[in-house]
């Protein structure tokens, strides 16, 4: 059979496409989209799950380990003033770097409250990088400090052997891992809670005092 083109034929097949080419130029191509979440960074993108889990639950761990504290050592923790307050954090935390005391406060465990000796602590660094150093005692954390809010640093360290000369790097060995803030208390007074602590407490909290440097050509104020 053969096809033959008749006026008709012609006028509908072209009305035909004049209809399906306004159709597809009245449509707008469909764009493919991807919902990618940003990388983190700073210390949201180094700290493992189980020590954001510990940080989360911070607020909570406070609660528990001040309850611990059996009612004849009430005294003695309200001694300590707001270095074992969980909201006394200033604004300021940034630790600037130097030789500190560091006093450990450990809440919870078999005694409910533990005071400690000082040991010597250092803040070194750049305005681009801050690590923090235990350097004596048994218990011996270090690692880094980052930025996080205007009242709090965050830590993740380590725990270093007292027989070793360093540490494994942060989130290499679990069990040697730690986390903790940095806050402010009061003038030239910080505080560093671990949020893992020893001999089976809850918080280890390590008051951060500066030791006041010798300044060779320094004359001290002397009260008049």
């Amino acid at each position: 059979m053969r096809f033959v083109s008749t006026p008709l034929v012609l006028t509908s097949l072209i009305a035909l496409g004049a209809s399906v080419s306004s159709c597809t130029a009245g449509t707008a191509r469909p764009h493919a989209t991807s919902h990618v979440a940003a990388t983190p960074t700073g210390w949201a993108g180094s700290v493992t799950a189980e020590d954001r889990s510990r940080l989360d639950a911070l607020p909570t761990t406070w609660v528990r380990a001040r309850a611990a504290v059996p009612v004849r050592l009430k005294a003695k923790l309200d001694a300590e003033g707001p270095l074992v307050q969980p909201g006394a954090a200033l604004d300021l935390p940034a630790l600037p770097p130097g030789p500190y005391y560091c006093r450990l406060v450990r809440l919870g465990g078999a005694h409910g409250l533990d005071t400690y000796k000082p040991d010597f602590c250092t803040v070194d660094g750049t305005t681009h990088a801050l690590s923090f150093t235990k350097q004596s005692g048994t218990s011996l954390p270090g690692g880094w400090l980052f930025p996080d809010t205007d009242k709090r640093q965050v830590f993740l360290g380590t725990f270093r052997p007292a027989h070793a000369d360093s540490a494994p790097a942060y989130s290499v060995n679990p069990a040697q891992d730690v986390a903790g803030v940095v806050e402010r208390v009061a003038p030239f007074r910080w505080r560093l809670v671990l949020t893992r602590a020893g001999k089976g407490a809850l918080l280890d909290i390590y008051e951060l005092v500066p030791v006041t440097p010798a300044v060779r050509g320094a004359v001290p104020a002397v009260p008049g």
